[in-house]
């Protein structure tokens, strides 16, 4: 694969901003899933639920994160979050101090998506999961 462990990765998710696309718990990944490289991430999660028109994607994507294939590593990993500047988006290694987890937990913010239905514990899980191995990653993009 092309893409390196990673993340987040990274879920990414990270998300942030008000989404509101509304990913029934039966369309997230399989909760038996291990995402433990970046493409498995970006392809079982950020593109099918965050990377949309209208939420990370597109041409005027959310808090200007672009979740796209392509662009979301650069956008996530060791990247201030524009809603808690103290915060990286995600950071390598460090699961608990990534924002995209806080987001899609609630620890402290809104929980994202706004208005839709947050994602399983177990794809969170897969996530945080895969932020763990993240110091081994190099940017795949």
């Amino acid at each position: 694969m092309k893409f390196i462990n990673v993340l987040l990765l990274i879920a990414g998710l990270f998300l942030l901003n008000n989404c509101s696309k509304d990913t029934p718990l039966e369309q997230q990944p399989n909760p038996g899933i291990k995402l433990s490289h970046f493409s498995e991430i970006q392809q079982q999660v950020l593109t099918p639920l965050c990377a949309s028109s209208g939420c990370h994607g597109g041409g005027s994507p959310k808090a200007g994160l672009n979740l796209q294939a392509g662009k979301s590593y650069s956008a996530l990993v060791n990247v201030p979050s524009s809603q808690n500047p103290g915060m990286l988006r995600v950071k390598p290694g460090d699961a608990d101090h990534s924002y995209l987890i806080d987001k899609h937990t609630g620890n402290g913010t809104a929980q994202i998506p706004l208005g839709g239905t947050p994602l399983s514990s177990a794809t969170i899980d897969s996530i945080k999961n895969g932020l763990m191995k993240a110091p081994r990653i190099t940017n795949p993009e």
